[in-house]
This record gives C-alpha cells, sequence and structure tokens, in this order.
C-alpha cells in the first residue's frame, strides 16, 4: 500500500528539521521520506 501526503508550514520545516537531523548523524547518505516519517511517528506522543 503506498500513501502519498503533502507537508505545509510548520509540518514541512519540523519534516526537514528531520531530515537534517538524520543526515547530520550519518553522513553521506540521505534519508528517504519513509525513514523520515518512521522517526517523526517514533517522537510522536499519542
Amino acid at each position: 500500500m503506498m500513501t502519498q501526503i503533502t507537508l505545509r508550514g510548520d509540518d514541512s520545516d519540523r519534516f526537514e528539521e528531520v531530515r537534517n537531523r538524520i543526515t547530520r548523524k550519518r553522513p553521506g547518505s540521505e534519508p528517504s521520506n519513509a525513514e523520515v516519517v518512521r522517526v517523526l511517528m517514533d517522537d510522536c506522543s499519542y
């Protein structure tokens, strides 16, 4: 199954911050969108 989303404003900014954080921790590779979403979901306090 595939789900597509569009992020705007603060949500988009947060996504990019997480992507940059992952990239700094793993130099030489860029995380996929799915990896970034997994990190965001793991950080979620629901």
